[in-house]
């Protein structure tokens, strides 16, 4: 069974592209038998998936260059660690899903604007849509309350620096980013933390998936 085979290989650490993880490579290994199960050419899944307009799914670890456009936004760049190695450059306060157990750094490379990250209770100051966010306080306090603690490991200050935010999520759950200057309400966003996919439950929905694919291609018996 090739799930089987690719579990134990990746579970042994062996055969796995430098720096993959196993949930990763098992992940490629479902995508692509389901695609082949269905006779489709295969692609190879990147790391960043634009799930919307603005919203970006990561699901490696990357590392984040931000810039600024005026006190209007924060501008995001990034590659992909893995291939096809996409490059997504110039993208304005988008929102983020990010995995449990990934490591992602968030580094400002231009002057001014600190870059904070908040937990879930920023939400009670936070107004807008995706790619829009508004943050409705220009308290200070309200601000440190909600970021991320040590606040010092939680804020990239402007560039050029050598300080920046490298953040291994352990919990899924919702976070904020604003400016910590607290006028700049608009350089403000989302990010979603989602758990990390089982691989267990990879392997078996790959091989639900597949068993499904040659039952669609099983010529139907003649009357």
């Amino acid at each position: 069974n090739v799930f089987r085979m690719a579990h134990l290989t990746a579970s042994k650490g062996c055969d796995i592209p430098h720096g993959m993880k196993v949930s990763r490579f098992l992940a490629q290994v479902r995508q692509a038998l389901i695609v082949i199960s269905l006779g489709l050419p295969f692609t190879a899944h990147a790391a960043t998936t634009l799930v919307i307009p603005n919203v970006y799914e990561v699901d490696d670890g990357v590392a984040f260059t931000l810039a600024h456009s005026g006190s209007s936004d924060f501008v995001f760049n990034w590659s992909d660690p893995s291939a096809p190695f996409d490059s997504f450059s110039s993208i304005a306060d988008p929102t983020l899903i990010l995995t449990v157990g990934e490591t992602y750094t968030f580094e400002r490379i231009t002057g001014a604007h600190p870059f904070v990250i908040m937990d879930a209770s920023a939400a009670t100051f936070m107004s807008g849509t995706n790619g829009s966010y508004v943050r409705t306080t220009t308290n200070g306090a309200s601000i440190d309350s909600a970021t991320l603690s040590p606040i010092a490991n939680f804020t990239a200050d402007p560039g050029p620096t050598d300080d920046l935010i490298q953040w291994t999520p352990t919990q899924a759950g919702e976070f904020w980013y604003t400016c910590w200057v607290t006028g700049h309400r608009g350089m403000s966003g989302a990010i979603t933390v989602v758990p990390e996919p089982s691989a267990t439950g990879l392997v078996l929905g790959g091989a639900a998936a597949l068993a499904f694919g040659r039952r669609r291609r099983r010529p139907r018996a003649r009357d």
